[in-house]
């Protein structure tokens, strides 16, 4: 019970994190010449958030969502999310390729043959495999979403159905995610926001499951 929730809460508590920063930074005046410069380089600076968020998939250690995120308060909410969405889908790609290619090499490694066997055994229920995708990209976030894409590259997922899903997903909760940051930057409907950010991660929560067979 500790357990199912304390994932939630963390989550919660890591957004706030992140928001507040992001306003003392916002509002001190520290990041205007950033956001001069990206205004005046936007094609560059678009790019820049692009490549990071990119390798922040591929090498997690890398805060690629993190510089996307913050990006609301440099270019807005609709340019930061189009540079998240497009660099997710990049990344999402070199990861199922890598999974595909070395990844029951890499399992077999690390956790023996047992399991790596159980795992080429694994099958996504047919006619799911989109829903599945989307949903463990939803319910999962942070780190997960790099072990997702790679965990579908080792059972061989359709590559299609792969990017609807995470196409998806990516949707689903950044488009909201990347509002309510906005808005609460700009300290705009706090009360309905923080609502709505507490009952969005509770009901992705609770959605998980019924998917592998």
């Amino acid at each position: 019970m500790v357990k199912k929730i304390t994932g939630p809460v963390l989550m919660v508590g890591v957004y706030f994190a992140f928001v507040f920063a992001g306003y003392v930074l916002y509002t001190s005046g520290m990041l205007n010449c950033l956001i001069f410069w990206a205004k005046q380089n936007l094609v560059v600076y678009f790019i820049f958030i692009v490549a990071v968020k990119t390798m922040g998939l591929i090498f997690p250690p890398i805060p690629g969502g993190l510089v996307t995120w913050g990006s609301i308060i440099v270019i807005g909410w609709q340019a930061a999310f189009a540079a998240d969405f497009v660099g997710g889908i990049f990344g999402a790609t070199a990861n199922y390729y890598m999974g595909k290619k070395w990844g029951m090499a890499i399992v077999e490694k690390i956790f023996g043959e047992r399991i790596s066997t159980k795992i080429a055994k694994m099958k996504i229920r047919k006619g799911r495999e989109v829903e599945s995708v989307a949903i463990f990209k939803i319910a999962g976030g942070g780190t997960i979403v790099e072990a997702i894409s790679f965990f579908a590259g080792i059972i061989g997922l359709n590559l299609k159905q792969f990017l609807i899903g995470s196409a998806i997903a990516s949707f689903v909760i950044g488009v909201p995610t990347y509002v309510l940051t906005d808005n609460l930057l700009s300290s705009r409907n706090i009360i309905l926001n923080l609502v709505a950010i507490v009952i969005g991660f509770f009901v992705l929560y609770k959605v998980k499951g019924r998917y592998f067979e």
